[in-house]
């Protein structure tokens, strides 16, 4: 979900022009992504710690574990909730995100205490490649060992920009909120911050539907055509 001008920035959009609260149209955004239907939904570091887990993980020996074999949680929840942690460091409490079983994808160099953290907390882990970010390693891990068949990606910008780049995403679903930021700098829908000029090379979207919902929320989805 994004402003008009594409920023994703909640706190810093413009109030709804006739004073319906904020939380209302955040619901249709909600909505959609249950009608979406994916076995999976997935955030990036930043967002799961700013809203979920702000601690970060101390380890007082940082070798890594001797062998890299995914780990499978026993699961509670139908619907799997992913995150991506390059630093290996997030601080969990809980196994779940809002009632769905967390999995979470580590660069192969996470310390074997971490991984120890995890299995004590009963989340699922996988790897992506000794930095963390080999994506493609990631996804398949996930559909040959977890039995994921669709994720649905709900950034923020940069795992959204990063798996752009990997030319991971199938389809766009977008929903645009009735207000503006307007701020430069700030953050967007896609946010890549690698080496690549145009992340979105060899690209290209075909409109599938366009349908306006609730208090002037639109949800636009998209096609992905890969050259």
């Amino acid at each position: 979900m994004g402003s008009v001008d594409g920023r994703i920035l909640t706190e810093r959009w413009t109030a709804p022009f006739n004073g319906t609260p904020r939380g209302e149209l955040m619901a249709e955004y909600a909505a959609i992504g249950r009608q979406l239907g994916t076995d999976a939904w997935m955030f990036g570091k930043r967002t799961l710690c700013e809203g979920f887990f702000s601690g970060k993980f101390q380890a007082s020996d940082a070798s890594p574990a001797l062998h890299n074999e995914a780990y499978v949680a026993p699961r509670s929840s139908k619907r799997l909730f992913i995150t991506i942690d390059p630093d290996a460091d997030i601080l969990y409490d809980t196994p779940t995100v809002r009632g769905d079983d967390i999995a979470t994808i580590l660069p192969s160099t996470a310390p074997a205490e971490y991984l120890e953290h995890l299995r004590e907390n009963g989340i699922s882990y996988l790897f992506a490649g000794r930095h963390g970010d080999d994506l493609r390693t990631a996804m398949l891990t996930l559909a040959t060992t977890f039995g994921v068949k669709s994720i649905s990606l709900q950034g923020g910008g940069i795992i959204n920009g990063s798996m752009l780049q990997a030319g991971l995403i199938d389809e766009l679903s977008l929903v645009v909120y009735p207000g503006i930021d307007g701020m430069s700098g700030s953050t967007s829908i896609f946010e890549y911050t690698g080496n690549e000029i145009a992340p979105a090379k060899g690209q290209s979207l075909e409109l599938l539907s366009a349908t306006t919902r609730q208090h002037g929320v639109l949800w636009l989805r998209y096609k992905f055509h890969k050259s």
